[in-house]
């Protein structure tokens, strides 16, 4: 099954929409219909890139959350007068980025490029680095443009940086849901906002293709990366524990 189609497309075909696009008879769409929910395992990942380089993490609690700006939300019918309905099933109403062909929910490489970017231009990862780590002594500025601009050098040589895939599950499974409560007001009921996660215990398989180059060894740039990841944590709201990892 592809749970990408499933989730942005399968998903919708089971709810019922009027002609604005509003949900009918929403009580009678539950929980109990979620393929996602009984994901507990994934197909074999083979590697088929030459000179690729990477180290395995593990999702910790809470989980992972990757695209959640994708849309993904169904217009409910609101009655005057009304509170919502106790027995009203709540709906994903937040994204999530899956891998168009294989429909796993990879983190996408221009993603962890961004955010090691971020880490050592922005979050000047490199200041008081131990002495022992080979980039203590490295300047920001040129590892920067080495790195991640490939400033003098052809497409051919720059590093690369590739989607960051699960290859392992925990019992719990690949997939799990999470709420956000919104409170309009102090004296107002809560809103919940269902979404879907990636749970804790999974492992995901970081990949780079990385060069010797402008002084800066391939074995070091990726132990660079494998710190960075599991000091800043990747995706969506990692200020509140998403998005971190452990080995």
């Amino acid at each position: 099954m592809n749970y990408g189609k499933w989730y942005y497309r399968d998903y919708f075909y089971r709810l019922r929409l009027d002609n604005e696009g509003q949900l009918k008879v929403p009580e009678k769409f539950g929980h109990g219909g979620d393929a996602l929910s009984q994901v507990r395992q994934v197909p074999p990942f083979l590697e088929s890139l030459k000179d690729v380089k990477g180290f395995r993490l593990q999702t910790t609690y809470p989980g992972l959350l990757c695209g959640i700006g994708y849309h993904h939300e169904v217009n409910r019918p609101k009655e005057e007068g009304q509170g919502k309905k106790k027995d009203e099933p709540l709906l994903y109403q937040l994204g999530m980025y899956f891998d168009y062909s294989s429909g796993l929910p990879v983190i996408p490489g221009s993603s962890i490029k961004g955010a090691l970017r971020s880490a050592i231009k922005e979050w000047e990862f490199f200041k008081g680095a131990d002495t022992d780590k080979p980039w203590s002594g490295w300047n920001a500025e040129n590892f920067v443009k080495a790195v991640f601009e490939g400033k003098g050098q052809s497409i051919y040589e720059r590093d690369i940086f590739l989607d960051a895939i699960p290859v392992e599950v925990s019992r719990a499974g690949l997939f799990g849901e999470d709420y956000i409560t919104h409170h309009p007001g102090p004296l107002e009921e809560p809103n919940p906002v269902r979404f879907l996660r990636v749970n804790p215990g999974v492992t995901y398989l970081f990949r780079f293709i990385l060069r010797d180059r402008a002084g800066f060894e391939a074995k070091d740039k990726l132990e660079l990366f494998e710190e960075i990841i599991l000091a800043l944590g990747l995706g969506a709201k990692t200020n509140v524990g998403y998005g971190r990892f452990q080995k």
